[in-house]
């Protein structure tokens, strides 16, 4: 079997990529691939496989670890390495290669879609399991509110900022992509982004809040501290649109808060259905009389909303307000 016919079984490369694989991996990339075979291997066995240099060895391994095609891990005292597989490595070239825009709009337009069915199957049999109350390993996302910002960020002591890889693939909205927080613990050698400050991670979800993006953050972060805040949009973001599609609305992500809305207070700006994500305010087709000029009325769907809280702030009458839910 031809290396490249090897690496793609190996790497879970998809059919259509085959093509475009120069543009995601070297001939060295996908020969320590092949070498690996599916197995973990110590430095010196694949300095044998490879018939290459303890020196060559290494930088290859080190390059492929940062780039997601091979992880490694401690096994009876020295470190081993195993092939990962090419939704991790699209991961990282999404979110660090800065040729990655420049691909093919076509070609980008189907990594996406594979992509997200790939992350889709591998969290069904999760989002099956909290809507059934089951137990599960992590706790899902659930909304944050900006008011409860500085709490989360003032019990974190390292913040790392990576670039939001669902708006990086799918590319549906203009809104910000340098928007991922990752928290203490969950920063690894492999994070990469850019560290920041409290206040600096504070002024960018503010940032990203008057873009209209709702925050996201582990559910038991009052228990066990933040892991990440995630700030997202409902076209992009992956979770959400598998949300979606599966009706999890309360349950993934979680949310903690009932929007209700004083019509008396309303003017009928629109500001509110511009901003929300699940279209729960939206512009209807009647009209209604405000300081004597006629606008379109500005409707209300509680059915719709799934409790992210953004459009409180949004509103100049002071019309929405959230109560605990």
């Amino acid at each position: 079997m031809a290396v490249i016919d090897r690496f793609v079984s190996l790497f879970g490369v998809p059919e259509f990529v085959v093509f475009h694989l120069d543009r995601f991996v070297s001939e060295g990339e996908m020969g320590l691939v092949v070498g690996l075979n599916g197995e973990k291997c110590s430095v010196s066995e694949i300095v044998a496989r490879l018939n290459c240099s303890l020196e060559d060895a290494q930088v290859l391994l080190d390059a492929c670890y940062d780039k997601h095609i091979v992880h490694r891990e401690e096994l009876d005292g020295e470190l081993v390495y195993f092939g990962a597989d090419f939704y991790e490595l699209l991961d990282y070239v999404c979110k660090f290669d800065e040729g990655y825009p420049l691909i093919d709009k076509d070609l980008r337009k189907a990594l996406d879609q594979w992509c997200y069915q790939v992350y889709a199957e591998r969290n069904n049999s999760y989002l099956d399991s909290l809507i059934n109350k089951e137990v599960v390993d992590r706790a899902p996302e659930a909304f944050l509110l900006i008011e409860d910002l500085d709490e989360v960020l003032e019990s974190v002591s390292d913040i790392r900022v990576v670039p939001c890889n669902c708006r990086k693939l799918a590319s549906h909205c203009a809104k910000p992509t340098e928007t991922c927080l990752s928290f203490n613990d969950s920063i690894t050698d492999r994070t990469f982004g850019r560290s920041l400050t409290k206040e600096e991670a504070k002024e960018l979800v503010k940032a990203a809040h008057k873009k209209g993006l709702m925050h996201q953050v582990n559910s038991d972060w009052r228990i066990k501290g933040p892991t990440y805040i995630c700030n997202c949009c409902s076209c992009c973001c992956y979770p959400l649109r598998l949300a979606q599609e599966k009706g999890t609305k309360g349950v993934f992500p979680v949310s903690q808060i009932l929007v209700q809305r004083d019509d008396s207070k309303c003017s009928h700006c629109g500001a509110c259905a511009r901003r929300c994500n699940f279209g729960a305010f939206y512009v209807g087709e009647a009209e209604v009389i405000v300081k004597g000029k006629r606008r379109s009325k500005v409707e209300f769907d509680l059915t719709k909303c799934w409790g992210c809280g953004i459009c409180e702030e949004a509103c100049p009458a002071k019309a929405i307000s959230v109560i605990a839910g």
